[in-house]
């Protein structure tokens, strides 16, 4: 993890704030763990069950989708015997990531889910500066589709409307019998 936040200079708090999947590893910042709020520590690690069950499904894909477009940036080492392949750092700059904002927005829809079924209000405008900053090399900078993408799922989960992974912590944590 130490390696990858010195890849990740853009994000300081990457190991001290963040927990990080890297399948089948859940890591942690420090334990114990939002040890005066559990509820908040539940809701972070139903978002990183997301990412393992959807990892577990995809396999490699996952991991192509979530760094993409950056990790062709790679294709630089080829500039060692081979200058052409310089343009390949373009891929360094911060562009948008469909796939992984589609990963982390399944990610986000739990969160906002479990926050709901807790009583809480989920932050939207926090979960969007999570895709339009440099907490996920700006990702996704488009706020007001965003906003109004997070706006209907938290209409959907209200109505009761979930999707499976949702569904499945739903039933096994927030219902009783």
């Amino acid at each position: 993890m130490r390696l990858l936040s010195k890849l990740l200079f853009f994000n300081k708090g990457f190991t001290t704030q963040y927990v990080t999947v890297i399948y089948p590893k859940l890591y942690v910042p420090e334990l114990p763990w939002y040890p005066n709020d559990p509820r908040r520590a539940f809701e972070v690690l139903a978002h990183e069950y997301v990412h393992l069950q959807d990892t577990k499904r995809m396999g490699k894909v996952f991991d192509l989708l979530y760094l993409t477009p950056q990790i062709f940036a790679l294709a630089a080492l080829g500039a060692f015997w081979n200058l052409s392949f310089l343009w390949a750092l373009l891929f360094l700059l911060p562009l948008p990531s469909p796939g992984r904002a589609y990963l982390e927005f399944r990610g986000y829809r739990m969160s906002m889910a479990v926050a709901m079924w807790q009583g809480r209000n989920p932050n939207i405008e926090w979960m969007v500066k999570q895709f339009t900053t440099g907490a996920y090399y700006w990702m996704f900078p488009f706020k007001k589709y965003l906003t109004n993408k997070f706006q209907k799922e938290y209409n959907r989960i209200e109505a009761g409307d979930y999707e499976p992974e949702l569904k499945n912590i739903k039933d096994k944590f927030f219902t009783k019998g």
